[in-house]
């Protein structure tokens, strides 16, 4: 095994699984920043009075979580790829196009996973918060616009954070399924190396430590950030 791991960073796979785990970091921040706009979006749609609206939000959770992350993203590979590459042949961006053209895809599917789950998170971060804050903030004065930003925004998001960790951790995971549309991300590496070096499990076994390293570091920070922006906030638990 040692002498496997020593062959594997010798020729340059070390640093290849680096890129990769860079690459997946990449496709999880970009993919879970647009889950969380569409998580804020979708709750604050979902707690509003708008029947419709509320129908709609209900129907998108309900559709991405009944089906599976990997049919996702192949529907969205191949329902776009031929268009794309139609558009990349009429701008003579062929090469753009085999080159981002995979990354958009995990990143649109990443979103769109995640934003269906924290659709849910951000809901209970609403409810969370105490009606009688913005009724006191309104009667001071306060705009909409300075509950939302002084009140409702700094309470929404620490309410939010333990569900956003759990989102996010998973996140991290699905993106090794966006490797079989040609993304060469962490997991995506781990196969090319077994393959070239014919030493699969040294390879995977470095994948799974990167995997680790990302998702400890992970916790930790939205451990500090639970403690950091809690400072000063009473919370009342049954």
């Amino acid at each position: 095994m040692m002498a496997s791991l020593h062959d594997i960073l010798a020729s340059g796979w070390g640093l290849m699984l680096l890129r990769g785990a860079l690459m997946t970091l990449f496709i999880s921040l970009c993919g879970i920043l647009l889950g969380l706009i569409i998580g804020v979006g979708g709750a604050a749609l979902k707690t509003g009075g708008n029947p419709l609206w509320r129908g709609l939000v209900n129907l998108y959770t309900l559709i991405v979580r009944s089906v599976p992350e990997l049919l996702i993203i192949y529907l969205l590979f191949f329902a776009t790829v031929q268009p794309a590459a139609d558009l990349a042949d009429w701008l003579d961006l062929d090469d753009l196009m085999s080159a981002f053209f995979p990354m958009l895809v995990g990143i649109v599917a990443i979103g769109l996973i995640s934003g269906s789950y924290s659709v849910e998170v951000f809901r209970g971060a609403f409810k969370a918060i105490a009606p009688g804050q913005l009724e006191a903030a309104r009667a001071i004065g306060m705009s909409r616009g300075q509950c939302l930003w002084r009140i409702m925004l700094p309470q929404l998001f620490w309410y939010a954070l333990p569900g956003a960790n759990n989102v996010w951790q998973n996140a991290l995971k699905d993106t090794a399924l966006i490797s079989l549309v040609g993304l060469v991300e962490l997991m995506r590496a781990a196969v090319l190396g077994s393959a070239a070096t014919r030493a699969p499990l040294a390879m995977y076994l470095l994948a799974g430590v990167l995997y680790f390293i990302i998702g400890a570091f992970s916790q930790a920070a939205f451990v500090w950030a639970e403690r950091h922006y809690g400072r000063g906030m009473r919370v009342v638990r049954a």
